[in-house]
């Protein structure tokens, strides 16, 4: 019975594990900050809980005190299903730096739980050890346990409970899967552990229970937290999409589900300008289908029916989010949609595209490195046709201090296109202001009539055009490669800056 208890002890501690960046998403974001701060912080419970569980083994060796210590880990991981949300909302609103927001999260969300867990494997082995002559094959056999529960639990976390079930029933799962093993740590005087699982399991159904009166706002997946949220932009009834703190990825009229909410996305109408007959059109990032629902319903004034666009979405539960919540068409034989990794899929690709729109960059939690390197921006290249274009979304400073990360994308693009123009959205006299950039690039020269007014351009294309800004490249900052690309810590000027600015 120990080596089934070690087992899965080893496999709820993963789960556990693997589950904590889930629900330190919504507070401060899924980058390798929040990673790192997670992982330390369970690894540094565990090593403090192992110390302990090894004193404890010395001083009060028995089952009862096992079934206790299980106990205590089920307690544990209760009170981090009940409050998780409120500690993790906490930290991202009170700490401005995110790195210390993210281990202060990890700490309040997960260091009582990881310190229980961390005590059990050490008390197991001195419950099991017999002789002094077979100790060496005792403590392997144990750790051997315990580590193929713990990639049983990565497996099983990573592969499969994320992709099912939402964060806090997993966390309840952690917490009554403890319950159980106390029972069967120790079969004599079950009473008060038995009540200790129907407890639990009852605060857990009421704890669900409530969490789905407003379930529908959330949408969790093996790649995003999606939170849905109604709201009005005066008179008008709007939805969001969010899945970092602070950002909203897409947003829709409800009244008019085709029309271009953000400001940002409607310079993808430079576009068509400079490509007005294009035909193919490539979306990398899908997030609410914005700009592939603008170009399907017409108005973006290309040849509707010739039209043909190809959206790469590497997150399925987005397209499904999509469609039930943000009036993508399920059936339009002109949309094409693939779910997978925009790089990987630009690798594969062979066939060139009239426009290549790209919308990854949607915050500086998240920062997809590998789409912005020197590598993908050749990809990028071969992934346009004669006389077509690149459009793409970048958040930052185009000059000044905070543009680190802009700079490093935009000079990697340089070295592919003969020609990139930057537009600014929001404050396009102001280089050194955080706001969307929106980089068009051409892969030959071009004339520059397309920034003439003709007489027949539209209004709003011109004032699309007037967003231009003279950006030049810093020799200061290297271009992204994949090998090098260190846009964390570009990002963390960024949030820092934000911050400041709040």
């Amino acid at each position: 019975m120990l080596e089934l208890i070690i087992f899965c002890s080893g496999t709820l501690v993963m789960v556990l594990e693997m589950v904590g960046a889930r629900v330190l998403a919504p507070h401060v974001g899924t980058s390798a900050v929040v990673w790192t701060s997670l992982i330390g912080v369970v690894l540094a419970c565990l090593a403090l809980g192992g110390y302990m569980g090894g004193r404890l083994a010395d001083r009060r060796l028995s089952r009862r005190a096992l079934a206790g210590l299980l106990a205590c880990c089920a307690l544990s991981c209760a009170l981090t299903a009940l409050f998780h949300q409120a500690v993790g909302e906490a930290a991202g609103r009170r700490i401005h730096s995110l790195q210390w927001a993210a281990v202060a999260a990890a700490l309040g969300i997960f260091a009582l739980p990881g310190f229980c867990l961390g005590m059990v494997s050490p008390y197991i082995i001195r419950l099991r050890m017999a002789s002094l002559a077979t100790a060496g094959a005792t403590v392997g056999r144990l750790y051997a346990l315990s580590t193929a529960g713990s990639i049983a639990g990565t497996f099983l976390g990573g592969f499969i409970l994320i992709s099912w079930l939402p964060g806090s029933v997993i966390l309840w799962g952690v917490a009554l899967g403890m319950a159980l093993l106390a029972l069967l740590a120790d079969l004599r005087r079950l009473g008060k552990r038995l009540l200790l699982l129907l407890g639990l399991l009852a605060l857990a159904v009421w704890d669900c229970g409530r969490a789905e009166d407003g379930a529908w706002r959330l949408v969790e997946s093996p790649y995003n937290s999606i939170r849905i949220m109604d709201g009005k932009d005066g008179e008008r009834p709007v939805r969001f999409m969010a899945t970092d703190p602070g950002f909203s990825q897409s947003g829709m009229y409800r009244d008019a589900p085709d029309e271009l909410y953000f400001p940002y996305t409607r310079f993808y109408a430079l576009g068509p300008h400079v490509a007005p007959g294009a035909q193919r059109i490539l979306m990398l990032g899908g997030g609410g289908y914005s700009v592939p629902k603008w170009l399907l319903s017409g108005r973006a004034g290309l040849p509707d029916r010739a039209l043909h666009c190809t959206v790469v979405e590497l997150d399925p539960a987005m397209t499904r989010v999509a469609r039930k919540y943000f009036a993508l068409p399920a059936d339009d034989p002109r949309l094409r949609i693939v779910h997978a990794d925009a790089r990987a899929f630009l690798e594969r690709q062979d066939d060139p595209f009239d426009l290549v729109f790209v919308d990854v960059f949607n915050s500086c939690y998240t920062v997809p490195f590998h789409m912005g390197t020197v590598e993908a921006a050749a990809r990028l290249r071969a992934a346009v046709a004669p006389g077509g274009a690149l459009l793409m979304n970048v958040i930052g400073a185009a000059q000044g201090p905070d543009a680190a990360l802009f700079q490093s994308i935009y000079k990697a693009l340089l070295t592919a296109f003969a020609e990139v123009h930057v537009f600014g959205v929001g404050s396009p006299y102001r280089p050194e202001s955080l706001q969307n950039l929106m980089v068009l690039a051409f892969p030959e020269k071009r004339a520059s009539d397309w920034l003439e007014d003709t007489g027949r351009t539209p209004p709003e294309t011109l004032a699309l055009l007037s967003a231009r800004m003279d950006v030049r490249p810093d020799p200061a900052i290297a271009p992204l490669r994949d090998d090098f690309a260190p846009v964390e810590r570009y990002a963390l000027m960024l949030l820092a800056a934000q911050r400041a600015m709040r």
